[in-house]
């Protein structure tokens, strides 16, 4: 490879990676302020949980004001509507009718947070609305739900962003940019294993996400994060799929069982009780909702209805030549991931630990080792807000509308939404049928 193919836009590679970093995150962030007065965007939400309130209600109200109006909120639980409403701190109208919302509150920007399997309705009738869309990953938890929404999409003219806010943490942004530069050459294979932890792990299993017709399995509802990152980083597509699953520790595998934590007789032996009625907030949005639709928010983790794994293990082929070996855990004392990416020129490996009962000493430590040469140590970024960081920047790049942003650093679409949760429909499907899965016989894509 010559001084040309190692250059960027007349910038070398190296210095590409040595002056960009997690820079580029910094750069959109600085240049968010949109030039000129902009006209507020008719915002509304479906899906009042945690979720739609933490991440796309409180926020946006409180730091996006003079760029958008929320005009509306539905669920269909009215308690924890008025509930939201509140908590996000917002006087539009709510709606237990998600037609009326769009009939009466006219929004012109829908953010989609509710139960997984949900998603590909609410999302195509604001499209055949003329609706542009947001919406929560998964975008959809099988190939039929997808390709109604590529096809809805293709049809109104109007677009679909998932919320893919990983990519936007400032270490994986890092990692983005050193493929880019072609540090370790050209990427061969990808080992990667995610950990749950027995917090946040165990919490998939105690809500609806423990049905497969709710969430499609944590392999759509989580793995699809990871997928994305892959893709992205790959800048690829995956192709087959191959994979194994089991339920080896939650559900019918536990030595007990009752409906739900606050009134099991097994409280003061089991280690996955969980008081919920000590979060207030919890307590105003879930507990006193109950007796709308009778959802418990503090499910058992041993119901012997759960039918999703959480043990997984898949291997996948990617258009670039690429293959992926990939693993999730559910019942681990730590919560993160190792991750390396193996090249024709050396390896870029990582070590991620959000929380574990020891400290871990740096919590992202990232080495570039090369063939033949020395183990690198990356300098990373300082993370301040929700996600590694990415939060406020995808944020930011939607309601913003931030100007000049890189092509890798643009918004994910339907497109993006699609190729993660194909992955993870796919790695069901092989569990079930006990074969690999070729992505391109799931949808059409166009």
């Amino acid at each position: 490879m010559d001084d040309r193919e190692n250059t960027i836009e007349g910038v070398t590679r190296r210095d590409f990676v040595t002056t960009a970093g997690g820079a580029a995150v910094g750069a959109m962030l600085a240049s968010a302020t949109p030039l000129g007065a902009q006209q507020k965007r008719r915002y509304a939400i479906v899906g009042t949980g945690v979720r739609g309130i933490g991440m796309w209600g409180r926020p946006i109200a409180q730091q996006y004001g003079d760029l958008v109006e929320f005009v509306g909120l539905s669920d269909i639980n009215p308690i924890r509507l008025e509930t939201a409403k509140r908590q996000i701190g917002v006087s539009c109208p709510t709606f237990t009718s998600f037609d009326e919302m769009l009939d009466k509150a006219r929004p012109d920007l829908l953010m989609v947070t509710t139960v997984d399997a949900t998603h590909s309705d609410f999302i195509v009738k604001a499209l055949n609305r003329g609706i542009e869309v947001m919406t929560e990953k998964p975008m959809v938890i099988d190939e039929k739900q997808c390709q109604a929404v590529l096809d809805a999409e293709k049809r109104s003219g109007k677009k679909v962003i998932v919320t893919f806010n990983y990519r936007y943490a400032p270490k994986h942004v890092k990692i983005k940019e050193l493929l880019m530069a072609g540090e370790i050459g050209e990427i061969t294979s990808v080992d990667f294993s995610w950990y749950l932890d027995t917090s946040h792990g165990a919490d998939y299993f105690r809500r609806w996400h423990g049905y497969r017709a709710k969430s499609g399995s944590l392999w759509v509802h989580k793995s699809t994060h990871h997928f994305d990152l892959i893709n992205w980083w790959l800048d690829a597509d995956p192709v087959q799929v191959s994979a194994l699953g089991s339920l080896e520790h939650y559900g019918k595998q536990g030595p007990f069982r009752h409906t739900h934590c606050r009134p099991c007789p097994h409280k003061t032996t089991c280690s996955y009780y969980w008081d919920i009625t000590r979060q207030a907030r919890t307590v105003e949005l879930y507990v006193k909702a109950e007796k709308a639709d009778g959802y418990l928010r503090d499910g058992c983790v041993y119901r012997e209805d759960i039918d999703i794994h959480d043990t997984m293990n898949a291997v996948i082929k990617y258009s670039n030549g690429a293959n992926m070996s990939y693993s999730v855990n559910t019942f681990m004392p730590i919560e993160g991931y190792r991750l390396a990416f193996n090249g024709t020129k050396g390896r870029l490996e990582v070590r991620d630990y959000e929380r574990q009962a020891w400290d871990p000493g740096e919590e992202t430590e990232m080495y570039l080792m090369r063939n033949f040469g020395k183990r690198e140590k990356i300098a990373l970024p300082t993370a301040t807000e929700g996600h590694g960081g990415g939060d406020r920047v995808l944020r930011d790049l939607i309601f913003k509308k931030t100007p000049g942003v890189a092509l890798y650093l643009q918004l994910p679409g339907s497109r993006a939404g699609a190729m993660s949760c194909l992955t993870g429909i796919a790695a069901r499907k092989s569990c079930d049928d006990g074969k690999p899965i070729t992505i391109a016989d799931l949808v059409k894509l166009t």
